[in-house]
């Protein structure tokens, strides 16, 4: 009787562990400061639509962004979260808000926030103050672009930020210089869980 309880434990914690399985980034990078946008009015729609400021990604996507973190942490910056796992409902709402594919993927296609594969960051100095970045978050503009957000000394620190979330993995949008999404992300399913 006691192997087969070990059995269970044992395939309990294989099950706990599966790279697909969403994790609480909070616990994982406890240093980032989040700045869940969409759990608050101070966002682009004026309205929250998230009901808690929780963090949620894909546990070997969460693993990437815990070397990034490790990598700005080496530089003296830290991660400024803005958003993470999206549920499907809610990236509905911001599609009737902005229609454009540039800056909202359409929820009939799906949305790598959706799969808990994609991340929106800044960064921040060690004692979590603001530094200087390209734009606003949401910003809806070129200035936004990263092949104008990533020019000269304003766009240092997204630089900074770029090349650490590509080492560890990411790729960066054209559109939006805080966005990344995780190699191969489409592959993730869709979700509409809660946060």
């Amino acid at each position: 009787m006691r192997a087969f309880a070990l059995v269970l434990v044992l395939a309990g914690t294989a099950e706990a562990d599966r790279p697909s399985d969403f994790v609480d980034v909070a616990k994982l990078v406890p240093d980032a400061v989040l700045d869940l946008r969409y759990a608050t009015e101070h966002n682009f729609t004026g309205k929250q639509l998230y009901p808690v400021a929780h963090c949620k990604l894909r546990r070997a996507v969460a693993d990437k962004l815990v070397a990034a973190a490790k990598a700005l942490r080496a530089q003296d910056r830290r991660l400024l979260i803005w958003d993470c796992y999206r549920p499907t409902s809610i990236q509905k709402a911001l599609w009737k808000l902005v229609p454009d594919e540039r800056y909202v993927a359409n929820p009939a296609k799906g949305s790598n926030h959706g799969r808990g594969a994609a991340i929106d960051v800044g960064l921040v100095d060690k004692d979590g103050h603001a530094v200087v970045l390209p734009t606003e978050f949401d910003d809806f503009t070129a200035a936004a672009h990263r092949d104008h957000a990533l020019k000269g000394e304003r766009g240092a620190e997204a630089r900074r930020l770029a090349k650490a979330m590509e080492d560890a993995g990411f790729v960066g949008m054209p559109t939006e210089w805080w966005h990344f999404d995780a190699p191969k992300a489409s592959a993730y399913p869709l979700a509409d869980d809660p946060l």
